[in-house]
């Protein structure tokens, strides 16, 4: 198919781009500790972009046997769209970046092993915590790409990703959530015992009952929640939004923004990361680019178009589904770990709090960094330990301004598939309580 639309739009005189994409993916899922469901799903398609005198049309289908029919839906999109001038080229060939996301080994599990595996983890947990309702969900999933183009560009790779969610729901004095969460995308076999053990331990916190009142305490947010914190920022080094002038760090290229405990990196050459490429979706060859260094803020991310329209270079940033036109997006996150390990700052903390997740989104202007948060998972710090579990805990105020005061920051990373990043402390933090 991928032939005849480059032939079809060559012989009428259009420059023309065909993404595909085929994902395959299967999910094991537990609920209340019951094997719930099983699910295997496959979806491909096709996304056309074309240049038709100057102008940008797009079309997607996933029906392979009428290429002429795509190729008439985009550039009809062309001609309509008068004001959408193509400020670009498609590029050519490009190499390869070396990037490890492919693991065979992954692949040969089967949807039976990963119930075994449920029922292994579920079972451990039923003796050392009764009454946890234990939800989990094993996602495996393979993503084959493939960009072509009439510049002569002609890329593919694959993808193997498998990770596994784990929430405990503790019923006593209210509801209280547990979360937990493994990336398994390098094969290496499931080890029950160390989730295990974190589940068990965030448990018995959790079944103690403590109180904070409203103020200001030092916050120690654990990798699990500092992805809330992280997530305005992440729509900030958006080049779009650098275009449309709406992100909070235009023209602050060069400028302290956040600590200078704080470097943090976009990676999509990262070993198995759930973002990791060796190309971008336009076919640019990706590279590790550091967003922030030392808590300086170096730039923004581009794919090709928002780069030609702010009149700078593509940072291959480009993101998309097949049925969506290309967009500059983050990849994997990664923050550097400091020199603090966790049970020396909770030694040295007299009184405070640990936030290990945050309940849906409540966000209330996350462009500009403003968010509001609900603790899910939250526990006190009193003399140097961690004494029970915190109800009704809400953060409130702009992400920056939490970040620029970051003091200590975890020695090692997490891995959260996505986001590789440690814990960090902010010293003076105010939270709302109902104690």
């Amino acid at each position: 198919m991928v032939d005849e639309i480059l032939a079809l739009a060559h012989r009428r005189g259009v420059e023309a781009e065909v993404y595909s994409s085929e994902v395959d993916r299967t999910l094991v899922e537990f609920r209340s500790g019951r094997h719930h469901s099983q699910e295997t799903r496959l979806v491909s398609g096709y996304g056309l972009r074309v240049i038709k005198d100057g102008r940008l049309g797009f079309a997607a289908s996933t029906n392979q046997d009428r290429p002429d029919q795509l190729l008439d839906a985009a550039i009809a999109v062309a001609e309509e769209s008068k004001d959408r001038r193509a400020v670009f080229e498609f590029p050519p060939q490009q190499d390869l970046a070396p990037v490890h996301i492919f693991e065979n080994r992954v692949m040969l599990v089967s949807p039976d092993r990963m119930a075994e595996w449920g029922k292994d983890l579920v079972s451990a947990l039923k003796a050392r915590v009764p009454g946890l309702k234990l939800d989990l969900s094993f996602v495996r999933t393979y993503r084959e790409m493939r960009i072509r183009n009439s510049s002569g560009m002609d890329l593919g790779f694959e993808r193997a990703e498998f990770e596994l969610d784990a929430s405990g729901l503790i019923v006593g004095d209210g509801l209280t959530w547990i979360f937990e969460y493994l990336n398994l995308s390098d094969g290496r076999p499931f080890n029950i015992e160390p989730l295990a053990d974190r589940l068990e331990q965030k448990a018995l916190w959790a079944q103690k009952k403590a109180s904070l009142p409203s103020g200001e305490w030092p916050v120690i947010v654990m990798p699990t929640a500092l992805t809330a914190l992280l997530l305005p920022v992440t729509l900030g080094v958006d080049g779009k939004n650098r275009e449309k002038k709406t992100s909070p760090l235009v023209e602050r290229e060069g400028e302290s923004v956040v600590a200078e405990t704080l470097s943090i990196h976009d990676n999509p050459v990262r070993s198995h990361g759930m973002m990791s490429s060796p190309v971008d979706a336009e076919g640019m060859t990706r590279q590790k680019r550091t967003l922030f260094t030392r808590g300086v803020f170096n730039g923004f991310l581009y794919d090709i178009r928002t780069a030609a329209a702010c009149g700078t270079e593509t940072t291959a940033s480009a993101d998309r589904p097949w049925n969506r036109l290309p967009q500059p997006s983050v990849s994997n996150i990664e923050i550097d770990p400091g020199d603090r390990n966790l049970d020396y700052v909770l030694a040295e903390t007299k009184q405070g709090l640990v936030v290990d997740g945050f309940i849906g989104e409540g966000q209330s202007n996350l462009l500009a960094g403003e968010v509001a948060l609900n603790a899910s998972s939250a526990f006190k710090i009193e003399d140097g330990a961690i004494s029970g579990r915190v109800k009704d805990i809400m953060i409130a105020g702009n992400s920056y301004e939490m970040l620029s005061t970051v003091d200590a920051v975890g020695d090692r990373q997490r891995d959260l598939g996505r986001w590789f990043i440690p814990f960090v402390r902010l010293p003076s933090l105010r939270i709302a309580s109902r104690e």
